[in-house]
């Protein structure tokens, strides 16, 4: 389901071995002005976290995977980058499965949205066996697509950063894995444009995620309607794209032409069971020349229709939705309350938006009184009172409850005290005569009001204030 607008976890993924050195270096320069201009345009809390990764030994000695997990804070990232060195690799693959497997065990917020960059020039064991020194997949036996379909699930959204002209011919597994997730693969050939691609990207996340939020209805119908006609997803996009239309719902676009998925990673690799199954299938894509850096642009042009891509990418993340908490927010016309039967927001705005189906709310009881004729004054009358004090919460103090504004008393119920009044906790050897103190808190231990006198039969004051206000049970007064 679609997240929050105002929280976003983003992780980085990065290949760490020898050739990735300018990229490295790139991240480290550029982190701080990347996370100030999305969250001076976005408005939005980030956390970030970074995984370092190269290969298994023999291949590598020095690690396998470095997780750094989720931080609030832009000067621990760069000191992480800072830590960053490029060094060693081995053979053409690298860890490419261990950081994917990494990164989904990540603590994801499930209130954020979820984007990982994954950025590198080598394929994940297992692709292709010519030159690999583990042709058969991951030593540790992770399955980068089993990892990405897992990650669809969580709503990670996967962008995979191909350093061209190395990536090439592994181009079509990058956009795959990138497809599944509803992600993109950006093809990058200078490392001075990462900066520029990482903010483009991220702000074009962000407002689809928004745009999924607010539209989710709409979309959860389209998706049942395909699913009913039996159309594919090409043609359910395009359908989406007429509604996004319809409603002028615009999102922010960064130029990524070259990056646009093949028909042979949509339509055949993604379906693949597994890395044994894509190896079977995998044909390198052909070298060709790659992109001048002078002609990469990643601009992000913002306000634009939703393209058909991004209809796409919609697509392919709204697959992996809850459809019943919908189908509950479609019933009932709002939205359900996360916080169900604990909700303690009672205000109108609140209770009108969200619904909560396991404890009768406001809307819900004005709706059926609205809808029911209710002629008898003194039924209705009786009929508000059940609803009044069906909406009180139990006060978590119960009988020991000490707060008894009118306020507190409205809002939350004291079904084991019912007189309201406390007991105290000095019992019969309470000094308060207060009237605000005996009108709060009750002395049962006492018949009366009055304190036991410590000096008993004793006692030589036998003036009117004493006598009124200590008792003296032992003696007549």
């Amino acid at each position: 389901m679609a997240a929050s607008n105002s929280n976003l976890d983003l992780a980085f993924a990065m290949d760490c071995t020898s050739s990735m050195d300018s990229y490295i270096t790139s991240a480290k320069d550029n982190i701080r002005v990347i996370i100030d201009e999305i969250i001076a345009k976005e408005m939005i809390t980030i956390r970030l976290a970074l995984i370092e990764y190269r290969d298994h030994p023999p291949q590598d000695s020095t690690f396998v995977t470095r997780v750094h997990s989720f931080t609030n804070t832009v000067m621990e990232m760069k000191g992480w980058l800072e830590q960053c060195s490029a060094h060693g690799g081995g053979d053409g693959p690298e860890a490419v499965a261990d950081a994917l497997h990494d990164a989904l065990n990540l603590s994801w917020r499930s209130d954020a949205a979820k984007i990982c960059i994954l950025i590198s020039d080598a394929p994940p064991h297992g692709l292709v066996r010519a030159g690999d020194g583990f042709p058969d997949g991951c030593p540790a036996g992770h399955d980068p697509l089993n990892i990405v379909r897992k990650m669809a699930e969580k709503n990670i959204t996967l962008y995979t950063v191909g350093v061209e002209p190395p990536i090439i011919p592994y181009r079509d597994f990058f956009m795959t894995i990138a497809h599944i997730t509803g992600g993109q693969y950006v093809p990058m050939v200078d490392a001075n444009r990462l900066a520029q691609m990482i903010i483009g990207g991220v702000r074009e996340e962000i407002s689809i995620d928004r745009v999924m939020n607010a539209t989710k209805r709409d979309i959860a119908r389209e998706m049942r309607k395909a699913a009913s006609d039996g159309v594919d997803d090409i043609e359910t996009a395009k359908r989406l794209q007429r509604v996004f239309s319809d409603k002028n719902v615009v999102v922010n676009r960064m130029k990524n032409e070259a990056g646009a998925s093949s028909k042979v990673a949509e339509e055949c690799y993604s379906k693949c069971v597994g890395m044994s199954d894509i190896q079977q299938q995998y044909k390198q894509t052909q070298t060709v020349s790659h992109t001048k850096p002078a002609e990469m642009d990643y601009k992000l042009e913002e306000e634009k229709t939703v393209s058909l891509e991004q209809a796409k990418r919609i697509v392919q993340k709204a697959k992996n939705w809850d459809y019943s908490n919908i189908d509950e927010a479609e019933k009932n016309g709002n939205t359900p309350c996360k916080h169900r039967t604990n909700c303690h927001d009672h205000s109108e705005y609140h209770r009108a938006r969200f619904s909560h189906p396991e404890n009768d709310n406001l809307s819900t009881q004005r709706k059926h009184e609205t809808k029911s004729n209710h002629h008898n004054t003194q039924h209705r009358d009786t009929h508000r009172t059940t609803q009044k004090d069906s909406n009180r919460i139990p006060c978590k103090h119960e009988e020991r409850c000490h707060d008894h504004s009118e306020y507190h008393r409205a809002k939350y119920s004291h079904p084991e005290n019912e007189s309201r009044r406390t007991p105290c906790k000095h019992k019969e050897n309470c000094h308060d005569r207060s009237v605000s103190h005996r009108e709060a808190f009750s002395h049962p231990e006492t018949g009366d009001h009055r304190i036991k006198c410590k000096h008993g039969s004793n006692c030589y004051d036998n003036s009117d204030y004493h006598r009124t206000k200590y008792s003296h049970p032992n003696m007549s007064s």
